[in-house]
């Protein structure tokens, strides 16, 4: 399943505080990149968190994997979630 996530920043936290922890995360989001979980990331423009598209069996699931991340770990960073399926106006198309 896909599944689109829209990461934000803790705003009770400095970015002194967060910057500590950026390494760690960045090491886990190439570990789930190269397995698979994680198909691709994106830094929002707004520089208060990230944009991923990921890959799995259920939203329970991506929350597991979002959890393992330092940040989360440390409750820096939040997350919403959206499960998507491809669009109906293609799917219709393609079924004409």
């Amino acid at each position: 399943m896909k599944i689109i996530v829209v990461a934000h920043r803790s705003e009770t936290h400095s970015a002194e505080e967060i910057a500590k922890h950026l390494p760690a995360e960045a090491k886990k989001a190439l570990q789930m990149f190269a397995a698979d979980v994680v198909r691709e990331i994106y830094s929002r423009e707004d520089g208060k968190g990230a944009v991923l598209v990921m890959e799995a069996e259920n939203e329970d699931a991506a929350r597991a994997e979002l959890a393992a991340l330092p940040l989360a770990q440390q409750g820096m960073i939040s997350f919403d979630i959206y499960p998507v399926k491809p669009y109906r106006g293609i799917v219709a198309a393609s079924e004409a």
